[in-house]
């Protein structure tokens, strides 16, 4: 509506949840953290938009740091938490998104089987998780050369 009315972007996070139904895997979209609206417009916000701590313009420096880049990752991504590179390190697995590093995000557990994992970061000063399914990247170590 906001959108339609008023022509700015807006997007309402939501994540990719992955269920396995007999053995195949189903992806679903749903809403995320419901009840947060950004804005991605320069332009001063009319009165009838403000509503403090749900809808957050992007522009006017409420949003900074962590909370910025959790904004900006959602626009790179139409609003969409999808799927989360991770790069497995001996035992343990790290973020390994560009995205999430700036968000500091950090892996709290990993189900292999269902192939997701719960990540844990800081918005609007909580620190929250969520689930996501992940794909695990290789990390290219670089051979030192004796010169």
């Amino acid at each position: 509506m906001i959108e339609r009315t008023h022509d700015i972007r807006c997007i309402s996070p939501e994540i990719i949840q992955r269920k396995w139904v007999r053995g195949i895997c189903e992806e679903k979209r749903h809403d995320w953290l419901p009840g947060y609206i950004f804005l991605y417009t320069e332009e001063p916000l009319k009165e009838s938009l403000r509503i403090p701590g749900i809808i957050r313009r992007l522009g006017d420096g409420e949003l900074q740091n962590e909370d910025l880049a959790f904004a900006n990752m959602l626009y790179e991504h139409q609003g969409v938490m999808g799927t989360i590179h991770l790069a497995e390190e001996g035992q343990y697995c790290t973020v390994d998104d560009p995205l999430w590093q700036k968000m500091e995000g950090k892996v709290i557990k990993i189900d292999r089987g269902r192939k997701r994992c719960c990540v844990e970061f800081t918005f609007d000063q909580v620190k929250r998780t969520v689930w996501l399914g992940y794909e695990l990247i290789q990390l290219v170590k670089e051979e030192q050369k004796d010169i």
